[in-house]
């Protein structure tokens, strides 16, 4: 439940916690009312003083906005603002009643007024021009590609924002707050180049945030793919391997108990042993041996020849599940045909690098290269290899002399 809560909110809380850093900052370095060892017009106070208290103070004035999240138990709401409450009418309490001597209403109104409030303020035009870029400038002109008008726009927001609060605290500030004498402590230059930082952290990692999104939902799209490459397990597979094996039992074959038990351990990994991002290599090449078994045992041999070699210690390695099997498939489907023909398959493993050669027979009439039907399972393959081995995979297509070919090279961790 927690978790959920977490991912259900989890744009919000980074937003929060982005915000709670930067005033934490600027409340420390470059707030109008802190002098050197941390002392607020002389109220001593450590780095560690102005860090709890910063901090208490933000939960103080965040704390209302839990009332707009869904989703959380309301007695935790209740509880929180009772909490809250509670904690500013005691401060009350203590000040009053302990007058001058409190160092509450020090705390109260030379760190809130004199710091916290000028970094609150601070921070409008900021926060402003954080989110016009965020909501406006990236996703009219940054996501669409219009680069130029993109930073033309940016750098115009830098300098306007910088402007604006320079005027906020040169000359409607003191109509405000006529007695805080507040000014700006930073040349226009100065602000151009703290909203331009802002500003480029922001569309970094905004950046940053949809290349991540990119790639959960690639993943979710694999994902996908291989549910569906589950589902979608070869009806004239299952139905020829059924037909041998009722010819078998009809033959009273010794043989049949064997080939059931190879569809049933067939069946079993490609439903239910797939469910994991990454398999044994070693599982997977035996899977590939028991899908060759059951397919040689429905050819006839005298007119096609089957032959499976691996080579290589498998025992360590993990791949991904039901990416060799469509390749497989291929063989079988248009490597048997009324003339004479030959299926070979190899397979490697060795200091890290997987190969994977598949050479089948073709009739002269297909072309798998652009064949519809046939290049599906090639290309759904290649899908797959580029979205899980980017970088880390080779997979070559050649079609000659009535023979088709795929090599596959892949590095595994």
């Amino acid at each position: 439940m927690k978790a959920q809560l977490f991912n259900r909110y989890r744009v919000a809380i980074l937003h929060i916690l982005f915000w709670v850093v930067s005033f934490n900052i600027f409340n420390a370095f470059f707030s109008r009312g802190i002098e050197s060892g941390f002392l607020v017009d002389e109220l001593n106070l450590t780095a560690w003083n102005m860090l709890l208290i910063s901090n208490i103070t933000i939960a103080i004035l965040l704390s209302p906005f839990i009332w707009l999240f869904k989703g959380i138990n309301r007695w935790v709401k209740w509880s929180v603002t009772a909490l809250v409450v509670t904690a500013l009418l005691w401060s009350f309490v203590m000040a009053v009643w302990s007058g001058k001597e409190s160092i509450i209403p020090a705390v109260v109104v030379m760190f809130f007024l004199d710091n916290f409030l000028y970094v609150l303020l601070f921070h409008l035009t900021v926060i402003g021009a954080v989110y016009l870029n965020a909501r406006i400038l990236i996703p009219k002109y940054l996501s669409q590609g219009k680069f130029g008008i993109y930073l033309f726009s940016v750098t115009l927001l830098a300098i306007v924002s910088a402007v604006a609060n320079y005027t906020i605290f040169d000359l409607a500030i003191d109509k405000i707050f006529p007695q805080l004498f507040y000014i700006s402590w930073f040349q226009i230059w100065e602000l151009i180049v703290i909203m331009s930082a802002y500003l480029v952290i922001t569309t970094v990692a905004f950046l940053l945030w949809q290349y991540r999104s990119m790639l959960i939902s690639n993943r979710e799209k694999v994902k996908n793919e291989l549910l569906a490459l589950r589902a979608q397990i070869n009806p004239h597979f299952l139905f020829n391997n059924l037909n041998t094996i009722y010819g078998l039992a009809e033959k009273g074959d010794q043989r049949t108990k064997d080939v059931i038990l190879q569809l049933s351990d067939f069946l079993r990994y490609v439903l239910y042993d797939t469910s994991n991002e990454k398999i044994d290599l070693e599982k997977e090449i035996e899977i590939i041996r028991t899908y060759v078994e059951l397919q040689k045992e429905r050819i006839n041999r005298n007119s096609t020849e089957v032959i499976l070699n691996t080579d290589g210690d498998f025992s360590g390695a993990q791949i991904t599940p039901l990416l060799l099997l469509p390749l497989a498939e291929n063989c079988f489907k248009h490597g048997i045909g009324n003339k004479k023909g030959r299926i070979e398959i190899d397979i490697k493993f060795q200091n890290q690098q997987f190969y994977f050669h598949t050479l089948n027979s073709i009739e002269r009439r297909e072309n798998l290269l652009n064949h519809e039907d046939g290049g599906i399972g090639i290309r759904n393959v290649e899908k797959r290899l580029n979205l899980l081995y980017p970088g880390k995979h080779r997979l070559t297509l050649k079609e000659e002399r009535e023979l088709f070919s795929v090599d596959l090279t892949i590095t595994l961790d």
